[in-house]
């Protein structure tokens, strides 16, 4: 059984008696796909109901974290859900298939709050992509990884840009045009993961780390996020400057100025920008 926690309140998200996801809202929040008898793949409505989702907690000033987790044992998600696909007969319906997809993986990766994904079984094509797109991963040590659409006709476009971002093109471009299958351990190696852990661990260590991170300044942590991803793509001294500019706000900031007056009283802070979710 994998361990679950008791949380402020749950939104059940689906059509009709479908709960295609479980929205759990706290400081640490919590998403789940709840599609396990399909391996929690991914149809039009799943993507549009995490979009809003994860739009919605974005803008929760007292959301701190999010945990994104699936239902079941067998799959954290096996990608795109292929009997919807195979409905899809107009170049506009694919197309509007794929775009949700990109906006999904946009919408995560630019909350401006920390998402961990906490991956077991088998986490392929579109479900990679959706881990990859947060920005850290607890991977099961039984778990399997890759981009098998190749297999089936088709090649994993849209998600080869977060992927490649973290394990490079050439090991991206290995997976995709193989469709091989790699284990936990091995995308660990790779830098895909940030923990790999027995599977009835993979909550709790998520969990764990959701709340080191909540432990921090929500503020700090919101401008901090922000500060890492825009100077990836950055000319060396342009990432220096900004980030001068951006840590002479910060230490500005209510939060800051309560950090080290805590700091040197030798006490916990007790953060400004802390609020209750809702």
């Amino acid at each position: 059984m994998r361990e679950t926690y008791g949380w402020h309140f749950v939104l059940w998200k689906g059509s009709g008696c479908v709960m295609n996801i479980r929205v759990e809202r706290n400081a640490i929040s919590q998403v789940t796909l709840n599609r396990p008898q399909v391996r929690n793949a991914l149809n039009q409505e799943t993507i549009r109901e995490l979009i809003e989702t994860f739009s919605e907690l974005g803008r929760d000033p007292g959301v701190q974290v999010i945990i994104l987790r699936a239902e079941g044992e067998k799959a954290f998600c096996a990608g795109a859900d292929l009997n919807e696909v195979a409905t899809l007969g107009t170049v506009e319906s694919i197309r509007q298939y794929f775009s949700l997809m990109g906006t999904l993986i946009e919408t995560i990766h630019g909350l401006p709050i920390p998402v961990i994904a906490a991956t077991f079984g088998y986490t392929l094509a579109g479900g990679m992509g959706l881990a990859a797109a947060c920005d850290f991963v607890i991977a099961s040590e039984d778990g399997h990884f890759g981009l098998p659409e190749v297999k089936i006709g088709l090649f994993p476009m849209v998600v080869m840009a977060p992927i490649t971002r973290l394990i490079g093109p050439r090991r991206t471009l290995e997976l995709a045009l193989t469709g091989r299958l790699v284990t936990s351990r091995e995308m660990d190696q790779w830098g895909f993961c940030n923990a790999v852990v027995p599977f009835e661990k993979v909550d709790t260590q998520a969990r764990e780390l959701a709340e080191l991170i909540s432990l921090g300044s929500p503020f700090i942590t919101r401008m901090g996020k922000e500060a890492w991803y825009q100077v990836q793509d950055m000319e060396y001294h342009k990432a220096i400057e900004y980030l001068q500019n951006m840590v002479s706000l910060i230490a500005l900031s209510d939060d800051s100025r309560e950090g080290i007056k805590a700091f040197r009283e030798k006490r916990a802070p007790v953060w400004p920008s802390v609020r209750s979710p809702g």
